[in-house]
């Protein structure tokens, strides 16, 4: 594998890119510093200043939605301003496919790089070759093939995606969570013999479905997005399998942003102690205001 430059997976955990310039196990071990947190997205310097205040592990930084049309990575002036104000890391979007956008990012000096879907696609058939960069990447998925897929691309992060609407509906990232979590269990039970098809059936990388099998896991961190607003619905999603959640900026429209953004920080933090999850959940009726959205994205008060 080392002839032809491929992705070596190793079973210390490590996944290592041949190319000295790329050391991929350097990528996955700065994701790994953002397991048991949270990730806000941020429009502006207040509130990512807000969400360094409560605790978050980092924030990524998105245009505030204005008007309809193509949506592009953060002007490059905003990103430089939050980078300059807080001290957490700092991510930033490119489209799918845009290898330009991101060298911009990488040249600004983001933390990481969100290939995402949540913009407008790029290129409907090609995703960024991921190993030609210094800065790590994390990519959506909804299933276990396009995860080991984004992986094999160079991910050295998985978002666990649901709706990208920002409606505060979560059912479709626990679709996916679950998908992706029951796809695992069948993989761990599987003959050895086995493995060869199941890597093919889900049109995954056979060396990193086997490397799955043997930890159990995804070989990289896996966070959720996608309608979580609630210290519940983040606890959730860590009971389920993950390593945390982004919360969407819908979550500052709340009446009391901190308190929300503080009480899912804790619920990411301590999601199986069902005591600190009532403390992290009373009280919060009020700083929902405006962020129960019906089917038409109406606000109801």
């Amino acid at each position: 594998m080392a002839e032809d430059g491929a992705v070596t997976v190793y079973n210390t955990n490590a996944i290592t890119d041949t190319k000295k310039n790329n050391p991929f196990s350097i990528k996955v071990g700065l994701a790994q510093m953002l397991r048991g947190g949270a990730i806000l997205e941020v429009t502006n310097i207040d509130q990512a200043k807000l969400a360094e205040d409560a605790g978050a592990c980092s924030v990524i930084v998105s245009e505030p939605v204005i008007h309809r049309g193509i949506s592009r990575m953060a002007d490059p002036s905003l990103l430089k301003e939050i980078k300059r104000a807080v001290s957490i890391p700092v991510m930033a979007r490119s489209r799918v496919g845009h290898f330009v956008e991101a060298q911009i990012l990488e040249a600004i000096g983001v933390d990481y790089i969100d290939e995402s879907e949540a913009l407008a696609l790029a290129d409907e058939d090609n995703f960024i070759n991921k190993h030609n960069f210094r800065t790590p990447f994390l990519c959506g998925c909804r299933n276990l093939g396009e995860a080991l897929s984004r992986i094999r691309e160079g991910a050295a992060m998985v978002r666990t995606q649901g709706e990208l609407t920002g409606s505060g509906n979560v059912s479709e990232t626990v679709r996916s969570l679950r998908s992706i979590m029951g796809e695992i269990r069948v993989l761990n039970n599987m003959d050895e013999d086995e493995v060869f098809a199941f890597s093919k059936k889900i049109a995954a990388p056979y060396d990193l479905v086997a490397q799955t099998k043997q930890m159990g896991r995804l070989p990289v961190v896996q966070f959720a997005a996608g309608g979580i607003v609630t210290p519940a619905d983040a606890a959730l999603m860590m009971q389920l399998g993950c390593d945390g959640v982004f919360v969407g900026s819908e979550i500052f429209n709340s009446s009391d942003p901190y308190k929300r953004v503080r009480g899912i920080i804790q619920a990411v933090r301590h999601y199986n102690d069902p005591h600190v999850l009532v403390e992290t959940s009373t009280g919060l009726a009020d700083a929902m205001a405006g962020l129960n959205l019906n089917e038409d994205r109406i606000e109801q008060f």
